[in-house]
């Protein structure tokens, strides 16, 4: 029987599985510096391919940087109907497409479950919903595993975010959603458990002693607190849990915005009445999947009269080629890779060198601080909350365990510092310790019942 852990996350992605003894970390993305983490990535061609992972990225990146994107009208049929005078009125249906196109990468998809507003969106000229899209990459993730494995999967325990949302209708929504994704990709026989409670377990099977620890999971979409009590041999009960939808994608539009802006021309007036520059424009730039919005010709009138019209007109032209040349993947990944830098060391240098775009930006750690400064205090009142509803106090936890690639951000580890200690604290695999987890509950059949019931 093959028994399955997955942390399907909004970046990223790891499996695992347990046979009582051994946790074995599956290699889902063999094309990944770290092939037992893979991007949750799909990519779409024109002609049907579907590819998931860093080789999606890696096609879409191929296949759209630097390509010129040209709409032209399509007709999608006709359809007639009558007014009230009686008359037939024939009416054509159509719209504008980006004609070489050679395909749509999906990224964050989990992230949009909570959005009561996306429904679907048309690739190609099919239409697809997002847990169908979500489907796509779970059959594909499946797959991987049973070629890996050699066998079918017969359960799977998929993590989930405490909170997908902090508004319960809309966390409601995102777990119906991903339910029903999890459906439709024909997984056999499934259960969700809470992704810090998964972390949690990984850490009782190893602790020697009866301890309280405070679980502090930090992923790309959302931050989940749980606090625990172990009882030194290998078993744990949960004594609360908390979340906040923060995560490392936000912290990445904090830099966008707090930073790089100006390269766009965000601080330009526009006009002899020297008026602020368009805030629709700029409220498309703090998320790149929004960047393939301002291509289409609605923008791009707003912007060929900035050229003319704004007192930057060289910071526009960046703006315009940012846009048109398919660059707003590769400029959210150096952000990324920025603020992982200002991980470790107290300044870094953003840089984007391509025909048509020089940045070089400095951004100094206790810049970058400010900037999240109100998402800190977020994170810090999640935490607080979740170890009073514990019944407890910071000096009644004994470790806290960091995971999720955000853990590591210095301005979140003095935060809990600060408050429990620096004996304190103690840092998971930030990128599989919740998978880890996982794969023990999809093994441990009395857990999984309670999963189930």
């Amino acid at each position: 029987m093959l028994y399955v852990g997955l942390d399907f996350g909004t970046t990223n992605s790891s499996a695992s599985i347990y046979d009582g003894q051994h946790l074995t970390l599956l290699p889902l993305d063999p094309v990944n510096p770290n092939p037992t983490v893979m991007r949750t990535t799909l990519f779409m061609t024109r002609e049907g391919e579907r590819f998931v992972g860093r080789e999606a990225i890696n096609r879409f990146t191929t296949a759209n940087v630097g390509r010129k994107i040209e709409y032209r009208w399509q007709n999608f049929g006709a359809y007639e109907l009558v007014n009230d005078k009686g008359e037939i009125i024939r009416q054509t249906i159509g719209a504008l497409i980006d004609s070489n196109q050679p395909g749509r990468l999906f990224q964050s998809l989990k992230t949009l479950l909570r959005d009561a507003d996306y429904e679907s969106t048309e690739v190609f000229g099919k239409r697809y919903e997002l847990e169908f899209l979500i489907a796509i990459v779970l059959r594909m993730i499946m797959t991987r595993i049973e070629h890996i494995v050699g066998q079918p999967i017969d359960r799977m325990v998929i993590g989930r975010p405490v909170n997908y949302a902090d508004d319960p209708e809309q966390h409601a929504l995102a777990f119906a959603r991903m339910r029903k994704a999890c459906e439709l990709a024909d997984i056999p026989d499934f259960a969700f458990l809470p992704e810090p409670n998964a972390a949690a377990l990984a850490f009782a099977r190893t602790a020697q002693a009866r301890q309280r620890a405070l679980i502090f999971d930090f992923g790309g979409g959302t931050l989940d607190v749980t606090v625990i009590e172990t009882d030194g041999a290998g078993g744990s009960r949960v004594l609360s849990n908390d979340g906040v939808p923060i995560g490392g994608d936000l912290m990445d539009q904090r830099i966008m915005k707090g930073k790089l802006l100006p390269h766009f021309g965000s601080q330009s007036t526009v006009g002899p009445q020297r008026l602020p520059f368009p805030a629709v424009i700029t409220e498309h730039l703090t998320e790149w999947q929004h960047i393939l919005e301002l291509s289409k010709p609605k923008f791009q009138r707003i912007i060929e009269d900035l050229l003319i019209s704004s007192s930057q007109p060289d910071k526009v032209q960046q703006l315009q080629t940012l846009i048109m040349q398919n660059y707003g993947l590769p400029l959210f990944e150096a952000v990324e890779r920025a603020k992982v830098t200002l991980s470790q060391h107290p300044q870094t240098d953003m840089r984007m060198q391509v025909p048509g775009i020089n940045i070089d930006q400095p951004i100094e750690r206790w810049d970058f601080e400010r900037l999240i400064g109100p998402d800190v205090r977020a994170v810090a009142a999640c935490v607080d909350r979740a170890v009073a509803a514990a019944g407890l106090s910071h000096a009644d936890i004994d470790v806290v365990l960091r995971t999720g690639g955000s853990s590591r951000i210095p301005a979140f580890v003095t935060m809990l510092t600060k408050r429990f200690g620096n004996s304190a604290m103690v840092e998971m695999d930030p990128f599989t310790g919740v998978a880890q987890g996982l794969g023990i509950a999809a093994w441990d059949d009395a857990l999984y019942a309670q999963l189930k019931a």
